[in-house]
């Protein structure tokens, strides 16, 4: 494998080390799945699975690029609607917090969990790493190959990562009072779905 290719894959590793460490690829997880009363592997095991999804819609519009041009969808106007649909279930939760104070959350899936989570997952799906894009269209210049091995380094570091800091956040959260998270569980992913939400929409200019 020549420098070029090995400079490539090194970019494609640090990009997908960095986009998957803000908290709407991680944290977001463990606070839902921890209102759903999960397991941590199974918090896990959700968060892999739409990282999985996160990398080929990455992959999937960095060829479509290489094909046809930048013409057909902007990343960042994905991105732009996946911050609105945080921040919407962001002001979800904080509805459901203020409309029943002190009522506690008992551990049954429940319709606005459902929802939540659904649209979590919808919204990390369809909201690409923009700045691996670039990388697979300069991949596609080049070879299959190239595309292949870009795409597998992506998928290990996305899924990887998104998995660890699951794991390492949801044990800490474990250790938390039980009866304060009970209470005040709406309030807290309220809040932490609206400020990701708001932050992707600041980066973005929106």
């Amino acid at each position: 494998m020549d420098n070029i290719s090995l400079r490539i894959l090194l970019s494609a590793f640090l990009v997908a080390l960095l986009h998957t460490a803000i908290p709407s690829h991680w944290l977001c997880f463990v606070l839902i799945g921890k209102a759903r009363g999960w397991s941590l592997r199974r918090t896990m095991a959700v968060a892999g699975m739409t990282g999985a999804l996160h990398v080929l819609t990455t992959v999937t519009l960095g060829l479509i690029f290489a094909w046809a041009g930048r013409e057909l969808v902007e990343p960042e106007e994905l991105e732009r609607i996946s911050g609105w649909i945080l921040v919407g279930l962001g002001a979800l939760y904080l509805f459901l917090q203020f409309t029943h104070s002190g009522h506690h959350h008992e551990k049954e899936t429940s319709g606005s969990d459902r929802v939540a989570l659904a649209a979590l997952v919808f919204a990390v799906t369809i909201s690409p790493c923009s700045l691996a894009i670039p990388i697979l269209v300069t991949a596609a210049a080049t070879s299959v190959a190239q595309v292949a091995l870009i795409t597998l380094v992506l998928m290990a570091t996305t899924v990887g990562n998104m998995v660890l800091l699951v794991g390492l956040t949801g044990l800490g959260i474990e250790k938390m009072p039980f009866a304060f998270f009970d209470r005040y569980e709406k309030l807290l992913l309220g809040i932490v779905l609206a400020l990701v939400g708001g932050f992707l929409l600041f980066a973005h200019g929106h």
